[in-house]
């Protein structure tokens, strides 16, 4: 299941994505369209997971976590199942290196 992940935290925001990419998160994925390969980057208070047992209550459990153990305060947030999903390319976030795509669809 693909679980789209939404937030919005009271700082430390890149250490909080870093930390969730290490847990599997992502922030961007690639499309293949005839010959071209196509990028897409979440915003920055986005990320997605792919997992077989994954939900959106483990999502938003991770994210309350993560944040946690970093003294960061979840101010809102939403964990919704995504199946298609189309968007607009955009650039990487400035912290992206530590967020990287790890599917091709």
């Amino acid at each position: 299941m693909n679980v789209m992940l939404c937030f919005e935290l009271s700082n430390k925001q890149e250490f909080v994505r870093k930390e969730l990419a290490l847990q599997g998160y992502m922030s961007s994925w690639k499309v293949k369209r005839g010959r071209d390969e196509l990028t897409f980057h979440l915003p920055s208070n986005a990320l997605w997971k792919k997992g077989e047992n994954f939900s959106p209550a483990l999502a938003k459990e991770e994210l309350k976590k993560t944040s946690g153990q970093l003294g960061v305060k979840v101010i809102r947030a939403v964990a919704l199942v995504v199946s298609k999903w189309d968007g607009l390319t955009g650039s990487p976030v400035s912290s992206e290196s530590a967020v990287q795509e790890t599917i091709k669809t």
